[in-house]
């Protein structure tokens, strides 16, 4: 019996327009009215996703690629995991340097001017844009500003193509204390090495007693494949990164033909 159903938001839940259909809005409030948790795990940060949450029908959310686990009746932390601090601000300049999308997630996602200015020339997805515009937070200087702050979540940067990344992406690879991921194709976010989807949703389970058999999760990116196969029911929606799918039980529709509200209910409504 499924208890809890974890569904990515990008190009999974949402459609590629980056709109929730009312049939899936529908669907949620029927798994949520049988007593199923909604939550979202998801690359966003709560600020990101707080249009979003009446529809969600979520008490609890599990941010920035697992980092933090969330109860937002309560506006409660459960769970927190931050990167070095002094590697990741070698990190944040190399991307810099190199002339990259740099963003920094830091409770809220902070970039600079030119990041902002300049997101589809930088190869932001362009249906990325508007979210993307709408919530950023803009300082002179990122560096500075996380050496503040102390505390970083994320590293996030999007290449000009998938060529671009695939010559360029090697001078963040290979170092132990970050975890390194993608949600798009062009795009690398490295967090601690601790962190991953998977993590933070088996954090959210022990907190609430379920047993990852009652658990079901749905994704798209390579970023979701670790969920999806820890959960007792991984589903990839059929827009996924072979990486998800290989890692998947189960394979539904796309995130434009309403693919998790067709796998919840056919797999978790009673």
């Amino acid at each position: 019996m499924i208890k809890l159903i974890a569904f990515d938001m990008d190009y999974t839940l949402l459609r590629t327009n980056g709109e929730l259909s009312k049939e899936t809005e529908e669907v949620l409030r029927k798994a949520h009215e049988q007593g199923i948790y909604t939550v979202p795990v998801t690359g966003r940060c709560k600020r990101e996703l707080e249009p979003f949450l009446p529809r969600l029908f979520a008490h609890y959310i599990v941010s920035v690629n697992g980092a933090l686990v969330q109860d937002v009746f309560e506006d409660e932390i459960l769970y927190h995991e931050t990167a070095n601090q002094e590697l990741m601000l070698k990190m944040i300049k190399k991307g810099l340097d190199l002339g990259l999308y740099v963003e920094v997630y830091s409770g809220d996602a902070y970039t600079d001017p030119y990041c902002y200015e300049h997101m589809e020339e930088l190869g932001m997805p362009p249906e990325q844009v508007p979210l993307f515009q709408a919530t950023r937070i803009v300082v002179p200087d990122i560096v500075e500003v996380m050496e503040k702050k102390g505390d970083i979540d994320k590293l996030h940067m999007i290449f000009k193509s998938v060529t671009d990344k695939k010559n360029r992406q090697h001078v963040f690879l290979g170092h132990p204390e970050f975890s390194y991921t993608a949600a798009f194709i062009n795009n690398l976010e490295l967090c601690s090495n601790k962190v991953n989807k998977a993590s933070g949703l088996v954090a959210l389970a022990q907190h609430l007693g379920i047993d990852k058999d009652e658990v079901m999760a749905i994704g798209d990116g390579a970023n979701d494949a670790c969920m999806l196969r820890w959960a007792g029911l991984g589903v990839a929606v059929k827009n996924a990164v072979p990486e998800a799918k290989e890692a998947a039980d189960r394979l539904t529709l796309s995130n434009d033909e309403d693919g998790v509200a067709a796998a919840i209910r056919q797999y978790a409504l009673q």
